[in-house]
C-alpha cells in the first residue's frame, strides 16, 4: 500500500512539472514578438499620411506624411523610408522631393524646400512645398540609399485642394523685373489673443521648374480688425531668417477676423502694398 501511494505521488509531481513547463513555453515567445526593433521611431500622431510609393532603383519604400492635408499653400512634409522586404527603417540617405503639375500642354513645378540632413535624428526626411494651385499633382521623390548605395525615384499622386481662406498669394511685381512672387503664410497656425509668431515665405518664379527663395526684401505688416475698425499695437515686422522665411510678431487684441496687410519693398522701393492674409480664431 505504501509503495502504491509513493508511486501515485511521484506521478502527480511529474504531471505538475510538465504542465508548468508547458505554460512557460507558451508565454515566452509571444512576449518576445510584441516589438520590432528594426521598425524605427514611431510616427508622430499629429501627422497626416499622404500616401506611399516605391523608390524604384533604391530598394526602398517611401511613406509620406504632412502637418496638414494637401492643400494650396505651404506644407511641411515628413517621409519615412523602409526596406520593403524586412520593413526596417532606412535611416541614412540623400533625399529630395519635386512637385509637378502636368497640365497636358505644359508642366510646372512649385516652390520647394529640401532638407540637407542625410541621417535625421527622428528618422524622418524633411521637406516643404508651396502648392501654388489646386488640382492633380505628383510628388517626385528622389532617394540615394546609403545602406545599399543605390538610388532611384518614386512618384506619389496627390490631390491638392483649395483652402477656404487663402494662405498663399501670387502676383507680379513690375518694380522687380516683372517677377511673379509667391508669398505663403506659415504662422500663426493656431492663433490666440496676444502676440503670435508671424511667418511667411517669399519665392519668385525663375522659370516653370525653378522657384528660388527671396532673401533681400523687407516686409511690413499692419493688422486690422475690419468689423471693429481698429488695429493693434506692438507688432514686429518680419525679417528674413533663412531660405526665404521672414519672421516677426503680430498682436491680436481680441478674437474674431483679422486682416494682416503686407507692404513689400526691395532696397527701399515699394513692390506691393495690396496683399493680405485673413486670420480668424
Amino acid at each position: 500500500m505504501k509503495k502504491l501511494n509513493t508511486i501515485l505521488w511521484m506521478m502527480a509531481a511529474v504531471v505538475i512539472g510538465l504542465t508548468s513547463c508547458k505554460k512557460e513555453d507558451n508565454t515566452t515567445p509571444s512576449n518576445a514578438n510584441n516589438t520590432n526593433p528594426d521598425a524605427g521611431l514611431a510616427i508622430p500622431s499629429n501627422l497626416i499620411k499622404l500616401g506611399e510609393t516605391y523608390i524604384l532603383g533604391a530598394a526602398t519604400k517611401a511613406v509620406v506624411y504632412a502637418d496638414k492635408a494637401a492643400s494650396v499653400g505651404y506644407i511641411k512634409i515628413y517621409t519615412a523610408m523602409y526596406d520593403p522586404v524586412t520593413n526596417a527603417r532606412v535611416k541614412d540617405g540623400h533625399f529630395s522631393v519635386n512637385p509637378i503639375m502636368d497640365m497636358g500642354a505644359m508642366k510646372h513645378s512649385a516652390p520647394v524646400e529640401n532638407g540637407s540632413d542625410s541621417v535625421p535624428a527622428d528618422q524622418l526626411f524633411k521637406s516643404a512645398v508651396v502648392f501654388s494651385m489646386g488640382g492633380a499633382w505628383t510628388l517626385d521623390i528622389n532617394f540615394h540609399n546609403h545602406v545599399n548605395n543605390k538610388e532611384g525615384k518614386g512618384v506619389l499622386a496627390l490631390n491638392v485642394t483649395n483652402p477656404t481662406t487663402a494662405v498663399m498669394r501670387n502676383f507680379i511685381v513690375a518694380a522687380d523685373d516683372s517677377t511673379r512672387l509667391f508669398v505663403s503664410l506659415v504662422q500663426p497656425a493656431s492663433p490666440k489673443i496676444g502676440l503670435n509668431d508671424f511667418e511667411i515665405t517669399i519665392h519668385k518664379k525663375a522659370d516653370m521648374m525653378n522657384y528660388p527663395a527671396v532673401e533681400n526684401y523687407t516686409v511690413e505688416i499692419e493688422p486690422e480688425m475690419p468689423s471693429m475698425g481698429h488695429g493693434s499695437p506692438n507688432n514686429v515686422n518680419p525679417v528674413h531668417t533663412t531660405n526665404g522665411h521672414y519672421l516677426g510678431k503680430v498682436n491680436f487684441t481680441m478674437s474674431g477676423l483679422w486682416r494682416v496687410h503686407l507692404t513689400i519693398k526691395k532696397n527701399g522701393v515699394l513692390l506691393s502694398n495690396d496683399q493680405y492674409f485673413d486670420i480668424t480664431f
